[in-house]
């Protein structure tokens, strides 16, 4: 074990008066204080040495509400990350506390959407959020991205932290290769809509089969209508972790649909890591893919550097089955969006080289 020493370099004021705590994955975001509670703004835990964690303060008031950190606008930020390498100092600058600004008066940081609507779904309306280049028309290369909420700016974003697609995609067209994005917001059913097998957090019901259905059946149909035919041969669909297990599944279950895959850090272990079985005999040739990992992906280093080889071990079982199988892993990277933010340029362009 190594003893690893928190302190809190900067509180912003507020929230309620309570018990200040640290909370984070390798707690399973508890909102328990007991044994991490700061005293003043340290605190002292003991961690197996190789720890990777992601962590936040959080406080309890005395009638049993719970505020966790945020931005300096009162939304949701990103978690600190924490490597125990021996005996261990971590600062934590708190930026502000989650509160009902909901991010009124943030400067933006990344490119918006350029347009936006809805379609009708099984599950109700659904929204797609539009990039394309100015004055463009006719078909163009299509990407259509999962986690529509945090493809562009971060106002809907989960944690105040984007891909930046439209950035990415910008820069694309100003060197000659436009394309436009397709982005598809999920709310609290993602499990269900994300993971193709039966596990807890869809509560043993997929919905799956249904959202892809739905892609093929509502959504590529509207798309065509609004900027005509886009072939499969230049249409990619991306998304990460449970949203790379989707657009792997997607590939293989409809071969020809879909040109070019991103599997953005794929979370494949639901249900015993049922998508590994499910593949076998599985096919889909003309269908490149691009599957990456960051290296800080797991609670330990130990853990993290199973997830890169497991991550090679899928992209060798994918590599019969379709046309391209290309592995990229992130130095440095954790799971997070700043991470796929990072990735996404090269993907763009390895896409566009078909």
């Amino acid at each position: 074990m190594a003893r690893v020493h928190f302190r809190i370099s900067h509180r912003p004021p507020g929230p309620p008066p309570g018990t200040l705590f640290l909370t984070g994955d390798h707690r399973q975001w508890s909102s328990d204080p007991a044994g991490w509670t700061f005293q003043g703004d340290t605190l002292s835990a003991d961690l197996p040495d190789g720890t990777l964690a992601m962590v936040k303060v959080r406080v309890l008031a005395s009638d049993g509400t719970v505020t966790e950190e945020g931005d300096a606008w009162g939304c949701r930020a990103p978690a600190h990350t924490v490597v125990v390498r021996g005996d261990t100092d971590v600062t934590l600058e708190i930026a502000g506390w989650q509160d009902g600004r909901q991010g009124r008066g943030r400067p933006s940081r990344s490119v918006p959407p350029t347009s936006e609507f809805t379609l009708a779904a099984p599950w109700g309306e659904q929204s797609v959020r539009v990039w394309e280049p100015a004055a463009s028309a006719g078909p163009l290369p299509l990407l259509i991205l999962h986690d529509g909420q945090n493809a562009f700016d971060e106002a809907p974003s989960f944690a105040g932290e984007t891909w930046d697609a439209g950035r990415a995609a910008q820069a694309l067209a100003d060197a000659g290769h436009p394309i436009r994005i397709a982005a598809l917001p999920v709310n609290d059913e993602r499990s269900r809509r994300y993971v193709p097998f039966p596990f807890e957090l869809n509560d043993f019901q997929s919905g799956a089969d249904e959202y892809l259905d739905w892609m093929l059946d509502t959504l590529r149909p509207a798309l065509a209508a609004r900027w005509g035919d886009t072939p499969a041969s230049q249409t990619a669909l991306a998304g990460s972790s449970f949203g790379g297990l989707i657009t792997a599944y997607a590939g293989l279950r409809d071969p020809g649909a879909w040109g070019t895959l991103g599997v953005l850090s794929p979370a494949i272990w639901p249900a015993d890591f049922q998508f590994l079985r499910w593949m076998e005999g599985r096919t889909a040739t003309q269908t490149r893919v691009w599957v990456d990992m960051g290296d800080h992906e797991g609670g330990s280093v130990t853990e993290a550097a199973e997830v890169v080889q497991l991550t090679h071990d899928l992209s060798a079982r994918l590599r019969p089955k379709v046309q391209d199988v290309r592995v990229t892993i992130g130095a440095g990277h954790w799971h997070d969006e700043a991470a796929w933010r990072a990735r996404l340029p090269g993907f763009l362009r390895w896409w566009l080289q078909s």
